[in-house]
């Protein structure tokens, strides 16, 4: 079955009409019937199609044929072969010069085309570990389809912070090469582990690369294959810089904890994505959006609410005689946001904000460090 994602963003800034329930009498039986009803009254459908010409549209811009100066840029990253026998390669990508994010997924992503079927028992199995029973519902033809068109997915060795200049270093992978039965990457394994990752494994022909994210906005920096020698600065921190992220994000849970300002954290009940809930708001996430349902009191009309979103800030408050202090103030995210790609709409007397991640990177909490 064809499978739509309903957003429910209009422009920013701009509460979204609610659309009329179903009348009785009006029986949708095809999907194209229930597609077109639901365009009809203002809500945005994405299809499978359209997700599927969105993302070459994206690889087109990030893939330019010729690099014009002034107009495009080279960013240097480096290919790990999953055999040992062949050496490092170095790459080099031709982005659009006011590229900002991660681009490398989208410009690795047809790399991890094809490469073999995916074990379909293996897949669902592991669908169900991180999506809980909605990973049942994981059809074969969207194993095809990852299959078919590639997907990249990351893993960060560094994360960008003060104390490395604000430069991570990202491994780049193929979503799928596990259940592709891909042959295991060695090199990359022994990377991540002196990184501080113990046990972690990795499948098929790897990609390396840096980012910068600060000054904001965050983009794509060059790295080159003598910064894999085990002498560089960033490699010899890596752990220790690990090492002391993790204890930082265990104490701001500990203490959020202690003060009754969250629950969840590192993933729901159901083995899905990590969500939570602080003081007046509730936070849910998918791949490349972060969904959060604010209180505001009994009444309250999109007219009344103001919204103020920042790269790494967010502020939702009223207008009026009931401003002040505001319903929730965010001072730092957990990582980047794209402002003016952020939305906001009203559902009752909630508030419902949706900030469009500067890189589709899973968010462990909603507040990020103080200095990161």
């Amino acid at each position: 079955h064809a499978c739509f994602l309903i957003s429910r963003r209009t422009m920013a800034g701009e509460p979204n009409p609610r659309s009329d329930p179903v009348p009785e009498e009006e029986e949708l039986q095809t999907m194209a019937e229930k597609e077109s009803w639901l365009r009809a009254r203002g809500v945005e459908i994405e299809s499978p199609e359209d997700r599927r010409r969105a993302a070459e549209s994206k690889a087109k811009l990030a893939h330019p044929l010729d690099h014009v100066e002034g107009i495009t840029r080279r960013v240097k990253y480096v290919k790990i072969p999953c055999d040992a026998s062949r050496p490092f390669e170095q790459l080099e990508a031709i982005l659009a010069h006011d590229a900002h994010g991660d681009i490398l997924p989208d410009v690795l992503a047809p790399t991890f085309a094809g490469g073999g079927s995916i074990d379909s028992n293996a897949a669902r199995e592991q669908a169900v570990r991180q999506l809980g029973a909605k990973g049942l519902e994981l059809s074969q033809s969207a194993l095809e389809n990852a299959t078919k068109q590639g997907s990249a997915e990351t893993f960060a060795l560094v994360r960008p912070s003060a104390t490395n200049g604000h430069r991570g270093v990202y491994l780049y992978l193929d979503e799928v090469g596990m259940l592709k039965s891909l042959p295991p990457n060695d090199r990359a394994d022994g990377l991540a582990k002196q990184c501080g990752f113990d046990g972690v494994r990795f499948y098929g022909d790897m990609y390396i690369g840096a980012v910068q994210s600060e000054p904001s906005p965050m983009c794509n920096v060059d790295f080159h294959v003598r910064d894999l020698d085990s002498s560089s600065e960033w490699l010899k921190r890596a752990g220790a810089e690990n090492f002391e992220y993790n204890q930082n994000m265990k104490q701001l849970q500990d203490a959020m904890r202690e003060k009754g300002g969250m629950s969840g954290g590192f993933g729901n009940a159901d083995g899905g994505m990590p969500g939570g809930s602080g003081e007046k708001y509730a936070w849910t996430q998918t791949d490349d959006e972060v969904e959060i349902v604010v209180s505001a009191p009994a009444g309250t009309k999109a007219r009344d609410v103001v919204v103020t979103f920042k790269p790494r800030s967010l502020t939702v408050g009223l207008k009026g005689p009931e401003s002040g202090s505001p319903l929730v103030s965010i001072d730092n995210t957990f990582r980047a946001t794209r402002p003016d790609e952020s939305t906001w709409t009203m559902d009752g007397d909630k508030v419902v904000v949706t900030l469009a991640k500067m890189d589709e990177q899973v968010w462990h909490e909603l507040l990020g460090l103080p200095n990161e």
